[in-house]
């Protein structure tokens, strides 16, 4: 199944699309601009559907342009997501854009402290191994 969800407010538009793969939720997020009220809108909506469709695992593939969350915001997101039920959930985050990664591996550290499970990748297929067989 694959579901489309997208941001209410025109300024800040963003879509996030999911689909139940085999042994995983994939969820892909696109829009012309990042920010942390995006990021924090997204992880929600990220959350409410593992909740949902009883996902243990989810890859997330970030399309939105614009640069990354600071590290000051990433520590925010992950305060704001902790009692979303995430913290159950495996998470693997592809990060396509190579300049970015640096920065949304603070993300992960961030999302590492709260208590989730979470790794930063630059290749797809390297996040659904992960997912799949990979130790935390």
């Amino acid at each position: 199944m694959t579901d489309d969800i997208s941001g209410d407010d025109p300024a800040h538009s963003w879509r996030l699309r999911f689909e139940d793969r085999r042994e995983y939720l994939y969820a892909a997020v696109a829009g012309p601009e990042d920010s942390l009220a995006i990021t924090t809108a997204y992880w929600l909506e990220i959350a409410a559907a593992c909740r949902q469709r009883g996902a243990k695992s989810v890859l997330v593939c970030d399309r939105l342009r614009g640069n990354p969350s600071t590290r000051e915001e990433f520590a925010q997101l992950a305060k704001a997501l902790v009692g979303s039920g995430l913290e159950q959930v495996r998470i693997a985050f592809h990060e396509p854009v190579s300049e970015h990664l640096r920065d949304v591996e603070f993300g992960e550290l961030a999302m590492r402290e709260e208590g989730f499970v979470l790794r930063v990748f630059s290749n797809e297929r390297e996040a659904e191994i992960w997912l799949r067989y990979g130790q935390a």
